[in-house]
């Protein structure tokens, strides 16, 4: 089987395959991170699969009024809560009803059904011709809003294009009157926040990598000073700022683990980074969980733990661990996977070809031959999912026996 983890980042979505993990003395102490300045991921490692996304981002521009052109004529026929609504779609009903008898009549006595086919088109017409009418209104009424508002639109876009160049500007120049100049834009604008909010984080979170590949991991003090000056300058919130390092720094842990180079020296490498941003571990419970499972997984390559499961096991079979789910318990065996939810269920490792591991929502997506996969959500999914890996590869049989 293979055995994959996937993480939503700040630049997009990574996946990578889960190997064997190296032992510990078997990491090099080069501290270079798998972070290029870019924000990419760089293999530095042995081998091992690894495949990124690039999030989409766009220029921020000011938000497109909805306008009546763009609703569909019978999305406006709907009921909208109002008592207007309601009589059109009963007139709608009504007269629907009188054609269908009036073409029965037709049928069946003669030419006077004509009176309720005429009556039916007639409460069909009314709402459609007055809905009509109010949306011709309602767009007479958009242009001219347009046409006032137009002057002032023209003066937003400006102001946010002289911004969005001020902030690009950081990207070459990081000096003093770069800032004054973006903190002058910022001030300038006169729009929402979530309009700008995006690209400066973007802006703010590539000058982190861009310094780090520069200066190296021993400026992270200053590179934090010089984001939040940055972030300021831009107009983003404090708990913006905050949260751009945090995205920084999750970059950096994941590369590394998909690279599989935590050791000592790196982990010290990301000590000095949290220590420089004022980053705790209780702040980035995510990565300081991932650190821990994949070092759990290296501790158990040598040989599987044991557990105590209370269901019954066959012959030579043994239970090596429970797993609490959030809706149940998980029993992890040397030959199937015993899920007791509402009620129990059993999966042959055998069966099993590829595990998943979404870390944003702790969920470890089993694929077998079935055409649904059995989805699992549990506190550890990376050490959990690595037991089954390593379990699914477990041989058994007697010496000789071909």
């Amino acid at each position: 089987m293979t055995f994959y983890v996937e993480k939503q980042l700040a630049l997009g979505p990574i996946r990578f395959g889960v190997t064997t993990r190296q032992r510990l003395d078997a990491i090099d102490d080069d501290v270079a991170l798998s972070t290029g300045a870019a924000g990419e991921f760089v293999r530095r490692g042995k081998g091992g699969s690894f495949f990124g996304d690039a999030a989409r981002h766009a220029e921020p521009s000011l938000p497109v009024k909805p306008s009546i052109s763009q609703t569909p004529f019978w999305e406006s026929l709907k009921p909208d809560g109002t008592q207007r609504g309601y009589v059109f779609l009963g007139l709608i009903a009504f007269g629907l009803l009188l054609v269908l008898l009036g073409f029965s009549v037709l049928a069946r006595k003669g030419p006077q059904g004509w009176i309720e086919v005429i009556l039916g088109i007639i409460c069909i017409a009314i709402p459609l011709v007055m809905t009509a009418q109010r949306r011709r209104q309602i767009r007479d009424e958009e242009e001219r809003v347009r046409r006032e508002h137009a002057e002032s639109e023209k003066k937003h876009q400006e102001l946010l294009t002289w911004y969005t160049n001020a902030l690009n500007h950081l990207l070459t120049d990081r000096g003093e009157p770069a800032l004054i100049a973006l903190r002058g834009e910022r001030e300038s604008l006169d729009l929402p926040y979530d309009i700008y909010r995006s690209a400066a984080r973007r802006v703010v979170l590539q000058i982190g990598f861009e310094e780090l590949a520069k200066r190296g991991v021993s400026a992270s003090k200053e590179i934090a000073t010089l984001l939040r000056n940055a972030g300021d300058a831009a107009g983003l919130t404090a708990d913006d700022i905050t949260a751009t390092e945090r995205d920084l720094y999750a970059t950096l842990v994941w590369h590394l683990l998909a690279d599989d180079r935590v050791g000592k020296a790196q982990e010290g490498e990301l000590q000095t980074i949290r220590k420089g941003f004022d980053i705790a571990d209780d702040d980035v419970p995510i990565e300081s969980n991932g650190i821990e499972q994949f070092r759990s997984l290296r501790a158990v390559a040598s040989g599987l733990p044991r557990a105590n499961c209370p269901v019954p096991l066959a012959f030579q079979e043994y239970c090596i661990q429970q797993a609490p789910l959030h809706t149940g318990m998980l029993f992890i065996t040397n030959r199937r996977l015993i899920i007791e939810e509402r009620k129990r269920s059993e999966l042959p490792l055998p069966k099993v070809y590829e595990v998943v591991v979404t870390v944003d929502d702790s969920t470890i997506v089993i694929k077998t031959d079935q055409k649904k996969p059995l989805r699992l959500r549990t506190g550890n999914p990376i050490f959990t999912a690595g037991l089954i890996d390593f379990a699914s590869e477990l041989d058994e049989r007697p010496k000789g026996f071909a």
